[in-house]
């Protein structure tokens, strides 16, 4: 087993990819505070195959849909991590009564406790499950939706953020992860009008590039206007993917001074996908980290 942290696992929850949480609490502290999505162990075998089935099917419409591999997660989580390898027989055992043994299998290094403290949003209860299936109380049924959100992912922890437009037309999303900065890369009409909330309550910065690509990114740019902002960013184009990689990739080569291959694969690991618009990828492939200069425009003054 390999242990996360905490903005890991956050990650691989909004990478609409497949995700088992397995919680090895006692059933009554599991039903009473839990992270969205798990399950517990100490339940019966047949409501955890119930679950697993539905995640798997699940799991694979996504698939189709955003056509990404396959691949089989579960993460372990306990109040006491350092117990999980303990209890790695309990949970080998579980894996092949559940014929799982193709599931990549991970423990969260921190607690329930700390993970929730850290992203409330996610903690859900059996009585706000149930008064959500039984439309009782609408105050939890939002809680529980609102769980179920797609989050903007995690580049950096609790600093820059990779999303979409809806992203960032959720003030409600906004103030849950405290972002500060909103680095929109839409090209809006001239006559468009943006939500006035945005400039009002946000640092909104529209900062336009064509899909086309037929501009020149200047990485060096948007890193310097990324790290000057005062709290989290929130990076956004109108899919999430096509546009946000590609600057999350030359952000990381810029400011980590990571080279190509080790930046897109850090960004594709995180985003679950390797969505990008081509010719914007193509920019950033021929982006030199180590001088920091982008080698089409050196090929456009030598012309």
């Amino acid at each position: 087993m390999k242990a996360i942290q905490m903005m890991e696992l956050y990650n691989m929850m909004n990478d609409n990819r497949h995700l088992v949480i397995a919680d090895l609490r006692k059933l009554e502290l599991f039903e009473e505070k839990q992270i969205r999505g798990s399950f517990c162990i100490q339940d019966s075998v047949q409501t955890i195959a119930s679950h697993l089935e539905k995640l798997d099917a699940n799991a694979k419409k996504n698939e189709e849909k955003y056509h990404t591999q396959p691949i089989r997660r579960m993460v372990i989580i306990n109040d006491d991590y350092t117990k999980i390898e303990q209890d790695a027989e309990l949970i080998k055992n579980l894996i092949n009564s559940l014929k799982m043994n193709e599931y990549k299998v991970y423990y969260l290094k921190t607690s329930v406790e700390a993970f929730l403290g850290k992203y409330p949003f996610y903690t859900l209860s059996k009585v706000m499950l149930q008064n959500y299936e039984n439309l009782d109380n609408n105050e939890d049924q939002q809680k529980v939706l609102f769980s179920y959100s797609q989050f903007p992912q995690q580049l950096e922890e609790s600093k820059l953020f990779l999303g979409s437009n809806l992203n960032a037309n959720s003030k409600k999303q906004l103030d849950a992860l405290q972002i500060k900065t909103i680095i929109d890369f839409k090209r809006y009409e001239p006559d468009a009008k943006l939500s006035a909330w945005k400039k009002e309550q946000y640092n909104y910065i529209n900062y336009p590039i064509s899909e086309e690509g037929e501009q020149l990114i200047d990485f060096n740019q948007l890193t310097d206007l990324i790290e000057k902002q005062n709290g989290p960013v929130l990076l956004c184009c109108p899919d999430g993917y096509s546009t946000t990689s590609v600057v999350a990739i030359g952000y990381l080569m810029t400011q980590k001074k990571q080279n190509f291959n080790i930046s897109s694969l850090k960004v594709f690991q995180i985003r679950g996908n390797t969505t990008v618009n081509k010719k914007l990828y193509t920019q950033v492939l021929t982006y030199d980290p180590k001088t920091i200069v982008n080698k089409i425009t050196q090929q456009l003054v030598l012309q």
